[in-house]
């Protein structure tokens, strides 16, 4: 089968991660060129992954051997980059967000579709094996009708571990728009599209330290609130809270759980791939509670004891590492071929990209005008990674 050839913009840390995966994973994907403002940074990558192309961006957009760009700049270029890879006739697949305001997003799919070209964006998580699994038990029934769920993202930010943190507190970053994609998606995935969304914000930081090398002891300007309460409501009925949070320095709370009519699923972490999935029906604590004797029923079901009733569920989906990241770019080619929707494609992240946005006003509840459908669960016994139709 023909290689589809990739031209990446953007060589930064997470290129790398890319370069690993496709190296491993994704076989029929050929990376012949990339790009980058800082052109050292672009013939580094060249050399470490014996990429055959350096060039400007311009070049790399007007290269007929190129059949998508894979974007991944920082957040505030993804519109520029995007709009600019469409209007030159190429697909397009874009780190999170698809860009800075909905309105942009609308005009990239109005674009693309006038064009007649894709785009695609991350996150892909959500098609790992950890929220595939989730997804099937909620499908079928496992847990009833879901009713809510919890979402926490809690930590300390970026700047003990990323070598150049800075745009993760300006515009485009902070935790909602830098690590809110995972999680909304992953709800979005399995819940559905929101219909109402509402947030208060704070910022515990006018200025942050780095402690990461190279530039450890710089200070560094926050520009966007580090810490988000919302609310969502779903169109399917169920509510959630969202916590996201750079301002933590250590939290017990859950990453993901989703809850049911009949038991609750612990969803394993939306930035990751992988991960265990618990479940508990109602029928194992219901049977606890009948069988206590007397009083000692009394409060049974609010006792740390009671979280030995959940199951371990084994994974519905076979996947050779942890970090699957470039999963939803194969899926877009696929898509491609076989004329169907990709499922990470533009009509979902412009949604989740107004959810965020709605919940970016202070202290308002926002009607959420887009809606999408829930992408296509994985085949059943699919090898995640050897995706192909």
């Amino acid at each position: 089968m023909e290689k589809t050839r990739i031209g990446i913009i953007g060589c930064g840390v997470i290129s790398e991660v890319y370069l690993n995966n496709i190296r491993r994973f994704y076989g029929r994907i050929r990376v012949v060129s990339c790009a980058d403002r800082i052109r050292e940074k672009a013939e580094a990558l060249a050399a470490s992954y014996d990429i055959g192309k350096v060039c400007t961006v311009e070049e790399l957009l007007a290269d007929p051997q190129i059949d998508i760009v894979l974007n991944l700049t920082i957040p505030q270029a993804h519109y520029e980059i995007n709009q600019k890879a469409v209007t030159a006739g190429k697909h397009v697949y874009c780190e999170k967000p698809l860009a800075l305001t909905v309105r942009e997003a609308e005009e990239l799919r109005r674009l693309a579709k006038e064009k007649g070209v894709r785009i695609g964006c991350a996150p892909d998580t959500f098609l790992g094996a950890g929220l595939q699994t989730c997804r099937r038990l909620i499908d079928e029934g496992w847990i009833g009708k879901p009713v809510g769920a919890t979402a926490n993202m809690m930590n300390h930010g970026t700047e003990t571990w990323h070598r150049s943190p800075d745009f993760y507190y300006q515009p485009g970053g902070g935790p909602l728009f830098d690590m809110g994609p995972y999680y909304i998606t992953a709800l979005v995935s399995l819940l559905g599209p929101v219909e109402k969304a509402g947030c208060f914000s704070t910022k515990g930081f006018e200025q942050r330290r780095i402690y990461s090398m190279p530039r450890r002891g710089e200070s560094i300007r926050v520009e966007v609130p580090t810490h988000y309460a919302g609310i969502l409501r779903f169109r399917s009925g169920a509510v959630a809270n969202i916590n996201l949070s750079f301002d933590a320095w250590l939290s017990n709370l859950p990453k993901l759980e989703i809850y049911g009519t009949e038991g609750t699923i612990v969803v394993p972490d939306p930035n990751r791939f992988d991960g265990e999935v618990k479940l508990i029906r109602r029928e194992a604590l219901l049977d606890a509670v009948e069988a206590a004797p007397g009083d000692e029923a009394a409060g049974l079901l609010s006792r740390p004891e009671m979280w030995e009733k959940y199951r371990v569920m084994p994974s519905l989906y076979r996947q050779p590492d942890g970090n699957m990241r470039g999963i939803g770019l194969l899926d877009m080619i696929c898509a491609i071929e076989n004329q169907r929707p990709a499922r990470a494609g533009a009509e979902l992240a412009g949604h989740v990209l107004e959810v965020m946005e709605c919940l970016s006003r202070e202290d308002a509840v926002s009607a959420v005008a887009s809606s999408c459908e829930r992408p296509a669960p994985m085949p059943a016994g699919l090898e995640i990674g050897e995706l192909d139709e």
